[in-house]
């Protein structure tokens, strides 16, 4: 990676999306268009250890956020992602399907002139959200 310009990448998706094989397939379609140097994720339950397991084999950095259930209750996810999104200052958002967090935090990183690519099921219709 010396030498090329590599970037930080934010990626997100809904408390309970599982699919870590397409998690995968997203994290190397990003991979092969500009090397990820750093790997910010919010510590999902189903997708965290895939993202971190995924970083490791690309020699990437990572970065976790998990939320803070005790401090925030029903909005630590939302307070977390847009704490997460504003301090890691991310250079592309990529996005799995999600619910209304999710969107937030698509709508609050468009706002900020983030890059955002959403990763979508196969022969998922496009739309203007991720989900």
């Amino acid at each position: 990676m010396q030498g090329e310009q590599t970037m930080r990448v934010l990626i997100c998706a809904g408390r309970n999306y599982a699919d870590t094989r397409r998690c995968r397939q997203a994290l190397d379609d990003v991979q092969r268009q500009r090397p990820i140097r750093v790997l910010i994720h919010g510590g999902s339950q189903f997708l965290g250890g895939e993202i971190e397991s995924w970083a490791r084999e690309h020699g990437a950095d990572l970065v976790r956020y998990p939320p803070n259930w005790q401090l925030h209750g029903k909005q630590a996810e939302r307070l977390r992602n847009l704490f997460m999104l504003n301090d890691s200052r991310p250079d592309l958002l990529l996005a799995l399907p999600g619910g209304d967090d999710t969107e937030e935090l698509l709508a609050r990183a468009r706002g900020a002139e983030v890059q955002v690519m959403c990763a979508r099921q196969p022969r998922q219709p496009e739309r203007g959200d991720c989900s």
